[in-house]
Protein backbone atom coordinates (compact mmCIF):
# COMPACT_ATOMS: atom_id res chain seq x y z
CA UNK A 1 0.00 0.00 0.00
CA UNK A 2 1.51 3.10 -1.28
CA UNK A 3 1.14 6.56 1.30
CA UNK A 4 1.40 9.68 0.59
CA UNK A 5 4.55 11.91 2.40
CA UNK A 6 4.15 15.02 3.57
CA UNK A 7 7.07 16.56 0.99
CA UNK A 8 6.13 20.23 1.16
CA UNK A 9 5.53 20.47 4.94
CA UNK A 10 6.52 19.01 8.56
CA UNK A 11 5.77 19.85 11.74
CA UNK A 12 8.06 21.03 14.08
CA UNK A 13 8.52 19.53 17.65
CA UNK A 14 7.09 21.60 20.64
CA UNK A 15 9.40 22.75 23.36
CA UNK A 16 6.97 19.70 25.39
CA UNK A 17 7.75 16.97 23.15
CA UNK A 18 8.54 13.87 25.06
CA UNK A 19 12.22 12.86 23.93
CA UNK A 20 13.39 9.19 24.04
CA UNK A 21 16.72 8.08 24.19
CA UNK A 22 16.60 5.21 21.12
CA UNK A 23 19.15 2.79 19.53
CA UNK A 24 19.05 1.89 15.90
CA UNK A 25 17.89 -1.57 15.70
CA UNK A 26 19.15 -2.15 12.32
CA UNK A 27 23.26 -3.51 12.33
CA UNK A 28 25.78 -3.85 14.93
CA UNK A 29 26.70 -0.60 14.91
CA UNK A 30 23.95 0.21 17.41
CA UNK A 31 24.05 3.98 16.66
CA UNK A 32 22.29 6.80 19.06
CA UNK A 33 18.90 8.48 17.82
CA UNK A 34 16.63 10.91 19.55
CA UNK A 35 12.95 10.41 19.32
CA UNK A 36 10.53 12.99 19.80
CA UNK A 37 6.81 12.64 20.43
CA UNK A 38 3.85 14.91 20.55
CA UNK A 39 0.19 15.79 20.24
CA UNK A 40 -1.03 15.84 16.38
CA UNK A 41 -2.75 18.95 17.37
CA UNK A 42 0.11 20.79 18.31
CA UNK A 43 3.49 21.86 17.38
CA UNK A 44 6.26 24.15 17.99
CA UNK A 45 7.62 27.48 15.74
CA UNK A 46 11.17 27.97 14.00
CA UNK A 47 12.14 30.02 16.96
CA UNK A 48 10.83 28.42 19.89
CA UNK A 49 11.15 24.28 19.30
CA UNK A 50 11.97 21.12 21.02
CA UNK A 51 15.20 21.27 18.95
CA UNK A 52 16.90 24.85 20.33
CA UNK A 53 17.76 26.00 16.88
CA UNK A 54 16.27 28.87 14.69
CA UNK A 55 14.79 26.95 11.51
CA UNK A 56 14.37 30.35 10.05
CA UNK A 57 17.74 30.28 8.87
CA UNK A 58 19.23 27.84 6.59
CA UNK A 59 20.56 24.55 8.46
CA UNK A 60 23.46 22.32 7.57
CA UNK A 61 23.12 18.94 5.31
CA UNK A 62 24.33 17.21 8.64
CA UNK A 63 21.82 19.09 10.38
CA UNK A 64 18.69 18.16 12.83
CA UNK A 65 15.98 19.42 10.08
CA UNK A 66 13.38 17.48 9.75
CA UNK A 67 13.18 15.39 6.85
CA UNK A 68 9.88 13.49 5.57
CA UNK A 69 12.09 9.80 6.44
CA UNK A 70 12.44 11.10 10.05
CA UNK A 71 8.74 11.58 10.67
CA UNK A 72 5.36 9.84 10.69
CA UNK A 73 2.26 9.31 13.14
CA UNK A 74 1.93 6.65 14.86
CA UNK A 75 0.12 5.19 17.94
CA UNK A 76 1.26 6.20 22.01
CA UNK A 77 -1.04 4.79 24.42
CA UNK A 78 -3.73 4.76 22.21
CA UNK A 79 -3.54 8.33 20.45
CA UNK A 80 -2.33 9.26 17.54
CA UNK A 81 0.96 11.66 17.68
CA UNK A 82 3.53 13.29 15.89
CA UNK A 83 7.06 11.10 15.91
CA UNK A 84 10.25 12.55 14.65
CA UNK A 85 13.53 10.66 15.37
CA UNK A 86 16.96 12.12 14.85
CA UNK A 87 20.21 11.06 14.98
CA UNK A 88 21.55 11.95 18.15
CA UNK A 89 24.70 14.77 18.00
CA UNK A 90 26.43 13.65 21.31
CA UNK A 91 26.42 9.41 20.69
CA UNK A 92 29.89 8.98 20.72
CA UNK A 93 28.88 5.61 18.37
CA UNK A 94 27.58 8.10 14.91
CA UNK A 95 28.19 11.44 16.22
CA UNK A 96 25.02 12.75 14.72
CA UNK A 97 25.56 10.73 11.48
CA UNK A 98 22.04 8.60 10.59
CA UNK A 99 22.77 5.18 8.21
CA UNK A 100 20.40 4.77 5.03
CA UNK A 101 18.74 2.81 7.57
CA UNK A 102 18.55 4.39 10.49
CA UNK A 103 17.08 7.49 9.50
CA UNK A 104 14.15 5.95 8.38
CA UNK A 105 12.98 4.47 11.96
CA UNK A 106 10.11 6.87 12.48
CA UNK A 107 8.83 6.47 8.66
CA UNK A 108 9.02 2.90 8.82
CA UNK A 109 6.96 2.54 11.84
CA UNK A 110 3.38 1.45 11.49
CA UNK A 111 0.87 4.20 11.01
CA UNK A 112 -2.92 3.84 10.41
CA UNK A 113 -2.88 7.95 9.19
CA UNK A 114 0.30 7.90 6.41
CA UNK A 115 -0.39 4.04 5.41
CA UNK A 116 3.20 3.05 6.39
CA UNK A 117 3.95 -0.84 6.89
CA UNK A 118 -0.04 -1.88 6.42
CA UNK A 119 1.48 -5.53 5.73
CA UNK A 120 2.81 -5.79 9.89
CA UNK A 121 0.27 -8.38 11.80
CA UNK A 122 -1.84 -6.50 14.78
CA UNK A 123 -3.06 -10.15 15.55
CA UNK A 124 -1.72 -13.46 15.92
CA UNK A 125 -2.48 -15.56 13.36
CA UNK A 126 -4.09 -19.55 12.98
CA UNK A 127 -3.94 -21.89 10.17
CA UNK A 128 -7.71 -23.24 9.94
CA UNK A 129 -10.06 -24.52 6.91
CA UNK A 130 -7.23 -23.70 4.64
CA UNK A 131 -6.18 -20.26 5.41
CA UNK A 132 -4.76 -18.02 7.98
CA UNK A 133 -7.41 -16.17 10.61
CA UNK A 134 -7.02 -13.64 12.69
CA UNK A 135 -7.31 -14.40 16.58
CA UNK A 136 -6.95 -12.91 19.94
CA UNK A 137 -3.39 -13.49 21.96
CA UNK A 138 -5.59 -15.79 24.97
CA UNK A 139 -6.64 -17.92 22.08
CA UNK A 140 -3.19 -18.10 20.18
CA UNK A 141 -1.39 -18.65 23.88
CA UNK A 142 -3.95 -21.08 24.91
CA UNK A 143 -3.35 -23.07 21.36
CA UNK A 144 0.25 -23.33 22.08
CA UNK A 145 0.32 -24.37 25.48
CA UNK A 146 -2.03 -27.49 24.91
CA UNK A 147 0.59 -28.40 22.08
CA UNK A 148 3.15 -28.55 24.04
CA UNK A 149 1.75 -29.94 26.41
CA UNK A 150 0.10 -32.38 23.94
CA UNK A 151 3.54 -33.41 22.73
CA UNK A 152 5.08 -33.98 26.21
CA UNK A 153 2.37 -36.17 27.40
CA UNK A 154 2.29 -38.82 24.53
CA UNK A 155 6.17 -38.88 24.23
CA UNK A 156 8.76 -36.34 26.29
CA UNK A 157 10.54 -32.95 26.97
CA UNK A 158 12.91 -34.57 24.40
CA UNK A 159 10.22 -34.17 21.65
CA UNK A 160 10.29 -30.82 21.67
CA UNK A 161 11.96 -28.64 19.02
CA UNK A 162 12.65 -24.88 18.97
CA UNK A 163 13.12 -22.30 16.34
CA UNK A 164 13.57 -18.54 18.32
CA UNK A 165 15.01 -15.19 17.26
CA UNK A 166 18.58 -14.56 18.87
CA UNK A 167 18.63 -10.61 18.14
CA UNK A 168 18.89 -8.02 21.11
CA UNK A 169 19.58 -4.63 20.59
CA UNK A 170 17.15 -1.66 20.41
CA UNK A 171 14.09 -3.51 20.15
CA UNK A 172 13.96 -5.13 23.73
CA UNK A 173 16.65 -7.46 23.21
CA UNK A 174 17.67 -7.95 26.92
CA UNK A 175 14.34 -8.59 28.25
CA UNK A 176 12.60 -10.76 25.36
CA UNK A 177 15.66 -13.26 25.12
CA UNK A 178 15.59 -13.50 29.01
CA UNK A 179 11.82 -14.41 28.79
CA UNK A 180 12.58 -16.83 25.99
CA UNK A 181 15.34 -18.31 27.74
CA UNK A 182 13.74 -18.49 30.82
CA UNK A 183 10.96 -20.50 29.02
CA UNK A 184 12.25 -22.81 26.98
CA UNK A 185 16.13 -23.54 28.93
CA UNK A 186 14.04 -23.91 32.45
CA UNK A 187 10.65 -24.26 32.14
CA UNK A 188 10.35 -26.65 29.01
CA UNK A 189 13.74 -28.22 29.02
CA UNK A 190 14.31 -27.30 25.84
CA UNK A 191 17.14 -29.35 24.33
CA UNK A 192 16.48 -29.45 20.48
CA UNK A 193 16.93 -25.39 19.50
CA UNK A 194 17.68 -23.75 16.52
CA UNK A 195 18.28 -19.56 16.34
CA UNK A 196 17.40 -17.53 13.57
CA UNK A 197 19.76 -17.93 10.72
CA UNK A 198 21.48 -21.29 12.02
CA UNK A 199 20.66 -24.80 12.30
CA UNK A 200 21.66 -25.04 15.43
CA UNK A 201 21.77 -22.79 19.04
CA UNK A 202 25.30 -21.70 18.04
CA UNK A 203 27.80 -18.85 16.98
CA UNK A 204 28.20 -18.33 13.32
CA UNK A 205 32.00 -18.16 14.42
CA UNK A 206 32.97 -21.36 16.08
CA UNK A 207 36.62 -21.23 16.08
CA UNK A 208 36.84 -17.73 17.06
CA UNK A 209 34.89 -19.03 20.39
CA UNK A 210 36.90 -21.77 20.67
CA UNK A 211 40.09 -20.68 20.16
CA UNK A 212 38.90 -18.37 23.40
CA UNK A 213 38.65 -14.96 21.62
CA UNK A 214 35.07 -13.69 21.51
CA UNK A 215 33.68 -12.37 18.39
CA UNK A 216 33.59 -8.75 19.73
CA UNK A 217 36.46 -7.90 20.88
CA UNK A 218 37.78 -4.46 20.04
CA UNK A 219 36.61 -0.45 20.55
CA UNK A 220 35.05 1.64 17.22
CA UNK A 221 38.14 4.13 18.30
CA UNK A 222 40.67 1.43 17.83
CA UNK A 223 39.98 2.25 13.89
CA UNK A 224 41.07 5.74 14.57
CA UNK A 225 44.36 4.93 16.66
CA UNK A 226 45.16 1.75 14.37
CA UNK A 227 48.25 1.54 11.71
CA UNK A 228 46.21 -1.05 9.33
CA UNK A 229 42.29 -1.31 8.58
CA UNK A 230 41.67 -4.49 7.02
CA UNK A 231 38.12 -5.37 5.60
CA UNK A 232 37.49 -9.38 4.37
CA UNK A 233 34.67 -10.21 2.91
CA UNK A 234 32.31 -7.55 4.55
CA UNK A 235 31.20 -3.92 2.66
CA UNK A 236 31.29 -1.56 5.44
CA UNK A 237 30.85 1.45 4.02
CA UNK A 238 26.95 0.06 2.68
CA UNK A 239 26.88 -2.44 5.79
CA UNK A 240 27.91 -0.67 8.98
CA UNK A 241 28.03 2.93 7.02
CA UNK A 242 28.69 5.21 10.39
CA UNK A 243 31.68 2.96 11.95
CA UNK A 244 33.15 3.84 8.17
CA UNK A 245 32.60 7.52 8.22
CA UNK A 246 32.95 8.14 11.93
CA UNK A 247 35.58 5.59 12.60
CA UNK A 248 37.28 4.18 10.09
CA UNK A 249 37.33 7.65 8.09
CA UNK A 250 39.46 9.43 10.93
CA UNK A 251 41.92 6.39 11.00
CA UNK A 252 42.73 6.67 7.68
CA UNK A 253 43.17 10.35 8.18
CA UNK A 254 45.09 9.67 10.95
CA UNK A 255 48.12 7.64 8.37
CA UNK A 256 46.22 4.15 8.45
CA UNK A 257 46.28 2.17 5.81
CA UNK A 258 43.41 0.05 3.70
CA UNK A 259 43.13 -3.57 2.71
CA UNK A 260 39.97 -4.92 1.05
CA UNK A 261 39.62 -8.67 0.65
CA UNK A 262 36.84 -9.09 -1.91
CA UNK A 263 36.04 -10.69 -5.38
CA UNK A 264 34.50 -7.24 -5.74
CA UNK A 265 35.41 -3.51 -6.16
CA UNK A 266 33.09 -2.16 -3.94
CA UNK A 267 31.97 1.24 -3.11
CA UNK A 268 34.08 0.64 0.64
CA UNK A 269 37.25 0.96 -1.51
CA UNK A 270 36.30 3.46 -3.54
CA UNK A 271 35.99 5.54 -0.81
CA UNK A 272 39.45 4.41 1.23
CA UNK A 273 41.39 5.42 -2.14
CA UNK A 274 39.63 9.04 -1.98
CA UNK A 275 40.30 8.74 1.74
CA UNK A 276 43.53 7.14 2.47
CA UNK A 277 45.18 7.72 -1.37
CA UNK A 278 45.83 5.21 -3.70
CA UNK A 279 49.00 3.69 -2.99
CA UNK A 280 47.87 3.28 1.06
CA UNK A 281 44.84 1.44 -0.48
CA UNK A 282 45.24 -2.76 -1.36
CA UNK A 283 42.29 -4.72 -3.18
CA UNK A 284 43.30 -8.47 -2.83
CA UNK A 285 40.11 -9.41 -5.57
CA UNK A 286 40.88 -13.36 -4.94
CA UNK A 287 38.82 -16.06 -6.18
CA UNK A 288 35.78 -17.08 -4.26
CA UNK A 289 36.27 -19.48 -1.65
CA UNK A 290 39.80 -19.28 -1.31
CA UNK A 291 40.25 -17.28 1.57
CA UNK A 292 41.98 -19.57 4.16
CA UNK A 293 44.79 -20.00 1.32
CA UNK A 294 45.19 -15.86 1.54
CA UNK A 295 45.49 -15.77 4.88
CA UNK A 296 47.75 -19.01 5.49
CA UNK A 297 50.03 -16.80 3.04
CA UNK A 298 50.08 -13.98 5.17
CA UNK A 299 50.41 -15.71 8.41
CA UNK A 300 53.52 -17.73 6.68
CA UNK A 301 55.07 -14.74 5.75
CA UNK A 302 54.45 -13.16 8.97
CA UNK A 303 56.53 -16.02 10.55
CA UNK A 304 59.00 -16.33 8.37
CA UNK A 305 60.16 -12.53 8.58
CA UNK A 306 59.82 -12.84 12.53
CA UNK A 307 57.25 -10.27 12.98
CA UNK A 308 55.16 -11.98 15.29
CA UNK A 309 54.59 -10.69 18.59
CA UNK A 310 56.51 -13.14 20.64
CA UNK A 311 55.94 -11.96 24.14
CA UNK A 312 52.29 -11.66 23.70
CA UNK A 313 52.35 -15.33 21.94
CA UNK A 314 54.33 -16.58 25.04
CA UNK A 315 51.39 -14.74 27.84
CA UNK A 316 48.45 -15.37 25.97
CA UNK A 317 48.58 -18.19 23.84
CA UNK A 318 48.76 -22.08 24.57
CA UNK A 319 52.14 -23.47 24.65
CA UNK A 320 53.13 -26.91 23.43
CA UNK A 321 51.66 -28.79 20.88
CA UNK A 322 48.19 -29.15 20.58
CA UNK A 323 45.44 -28.15 23.17
CA UNK A 324 42.19 -30.05 21.39
CA UNK A 325 42.59 -32.55 19.13
CA UNK A 326 40.67 -32.71 15.90
CA UNK A 327 37.18 -34.29 16.04
CA UNK A 328 33.42 -34.04 14.66
CA UNK A 329 33.29 -30.47 16.86
CA UNK A 330 36.58 -28.91 15.99
CA UNK A 331 37.16 -29.18 12.12
CA UNK A 332 40.91 -28.20 13.02
CA UNK A 333 42.85 -28.98 15.82
CA UNK A 334 43.79 -26.23 18.44
CA UNK A 335 46.92 -25.29 20.06
CA UNK A 336 50.02 -23.86 19.96
CA UNK A 337 51.57 -21.51 16.85
CA UNK A 338 54.32 -23.78 16.45
CA UNK A 339 51.82 -26.78 16.13
CA UNK A 340 49.19 -24.53 13.72
CA UNK A 341 52.63 -24.27 11.34
CA UNK A 342 52.85 -27.87 10.99
CA UNK A 343 49.47 -27.34 9.12
CA UNK A 344 48.90 -24.29 7.67
CA UNK A 345 52.25 -23.57 5.70
CA UNK A 346 51.87 -21.69 2.28
CA UNK A 347 54.26 -19.77 -0.27
CA UNK A 348 53.03 -16.26 -1.63
CA UNK A 349 53.53 -18.11 -5.05
CA UNK A 350 51.66 -20.89 -4.14
CA UNK A 351 48.89 -18.99 -2.82
CA UNK A 352 48.67 -16.55 -5.65
CA UNK A 353 47.95 -19.55 -7.96
CA UNK A 354 45.00 -20.97 -5.88
CA UNK A 355 43.66 -16.98 -5.09
CA UNK A 356 44.47 -15.24 -8.33
CA UNK A 357 46.16 -12.27 -6.87
CA UNK A 358 49.81 -11.50 -7.27
CA UNK A 359 52.26 -12.98 -4.93
CA UNK A 360 53.36 -9.23 -4.34
CA UNK A 361 50.52 -8.22 -3.02
CA UNK A 362 50.32 -10.79 -0.74
CA UNK A 363 53.45 -9.81 0.86
CA UNK A 364 52.78 -6.28 0.36
CA UNK A 365 49.66 -7.14 2.72
CA UNK A 366 51.74 -8.98 5.55
CA UNK A 367 53.67 -5.98 5.39
CA UNK A 368 50.92 -3.52 6.20
CA UNK A 369 49.88 -5.92 8.57
CA UNK A 370 52.78 -7.03 10.71
CA UNK A 371 55.60 -5.65 9.92
CA UNK A 372 57.05 -3.02 12.59
CA UNK A 373 58.06 0.48 12.46
CA UNK A 374 61.38 1.22 14.18
CA UNK A 375 60.48 -1.60 16.51
CA UNK A 376 57.18 -0.81 17.25
CA UNK A 377 54.27 -3.28 17.23
CA UNK A 378 52.10 -2.59 14.06
CA UNK A 379 48.57 -2.16 15.07
CA UNK A 380 45.69 -4.04 13.11
CA UNK A 381 42.16 -4.37 12.99
CA UNK A 382 40.51 -7.15 10.64
CA UNK A 383 36.99 -7.02 10.31
CA UNK A 384 35.29 -9.78 8.56
CA UNK A 385 31.36 -11.03 8.08
CA UNK A 386 29.37 -12.69 5.82
CA UNK A 387 31.84 -13.58 2.84
CA UNK A 388 33.72 -15.76 5.00
CA UNK A 389 31.48 -16.45 8.19
CA UNK A 390 29.01 -18.09 4.73
CA UNK A 391 31.70 -19.47 2.93
CA UNK A 392 33.34 -22.84 2.55
CA UNK A 393 34.97 -23.97 5.56
CA UNK A 394 34.47 -21.29 7.41
CA UNK A 395 35.50 -22.99 10.90
CA UNK A 396 39.47 -23.22 9.27
CA UNK A 397 38.80 -20.00 7.77
CA UNK A 398 37.68 -17.64 10.06
CA UNK A 399 40.38 -19.25 12.63
CA UNK A 400 43.22 -18.34 10.13
CA UNK A 401 42.03 -14.67 10.59
CA UNK A 402 42.25 -15.05 14.18
CA UNK A 403 45.47 -16.33 14.10
CA UNK A 404 46.87 -13.55 11.91
CA UNK A 405 45.22 -11.43 14.70
CA UNK A 406 47.13 -13.44 17.78
CA UNK A 407 50.62 -14.25 16.16
CA UNK A 408 50.39 -10.25 15.82
CA UNK A 409 49.29 -9.55 19.31
CA UNK A 410 46.30 -7.36 17.81
CA UNK A 411 43.95 -9.16 20.41
CA UNK A 412 43.07 -6.60 23.48
CA UNK A 413 45.44 -4.07 22.60
CA UNK A 414 44.98 -0.73 21.42
CA UNK A 415 44.26 -0.61 17.66
CA UNK A 416 43.82 -3.99 17.42
CA UNK A 417 40.82 -6.58 17.07
CA UNK A 418 40.06 -9.46 14.89
CA UNK A 419 36.00 -9.26 14.78
CA UNK A 420 32.96 -9.99 12.63
CA UNK A 421 31.04 -6.89 11.41
CA UNK A 422 28.06 -7.87 10.58
CA UNK A 423 24.78 -9.04 12.36
CA UNK A 424 22.34 -6.75 15.33
CA UNK A 425 23.58 -5.66 18.64
CA UNK A 426 24.81 -8.08 21.21
CA UNK A 427 22.43 -6.83 23.90
CA UNK A 428 21.10 -10.17 25.41
CA UNK A 429 21.06 -12.94 27.63
CA UNK A 430 19.82 -15.81 28.62
CA UNK A 431 19.83 -17.96 32.28
CA UNK A 432 21.87 -21.05 31.76
CA UNK A 433 21.07 -23.56 29.22
CA UNK A 434 22.14 -26.86 31.00
CA UNK A 435 20.17 -28.97 28.59
CA UNK A 436 21.82 -27.51 25.48
CA UNK A 437 25.23 -28.59 24.40
CA UNK A 438 28.04 -25.49 24.44
CA UNK A 439 27.03 -23.03 21.75
CA UNK A 440 30.02 -23.49 20.07
CA UNK A 441 29.63 -26.82 19.30
CA UNK A 442 28.87 -28.68 15.94
CA UNK A 443 26.45 -31.85 16.05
Amino acid sequence: MAHKRQIDRLPIPPKDAKVHNVTCHYCIVGCGYKAYTWDRNKQGTATDNALGIDLSEQQGADGTWLKPSNYNIVKQDGKDVHLAIYADQDCVVNSGLASVRGARMAENRPSEVTGTQQQRLTDPLVWKYGTWVPTSWDDAQDLVAQVTARVIKEGSEDDLVVSMFDHGGSAGGYENTWGTGKLYFQSMNIKHCRIHNRPAYNSEVHSSRDMGVDELNYGYKDYQVTDTIVMWGTNPLECQTNVFLNHMKPGMQNGAKFILVDPRRTVTLNAAEDIAGAEYTLHLAINEGTDMALANAIMTIIVDNGWTDDAYVANNTFQGGIAVEQDAAHPAALGSLDEAMKSIRISAEQAAEICGVSADDIRKAASWIAEPNGGTRAKCIIGYEKGVIWGNDNYRTVGSLVNIGLATGNIGQEGGGVCRMGGHQEGYFRPPEPFVGRPPHLH
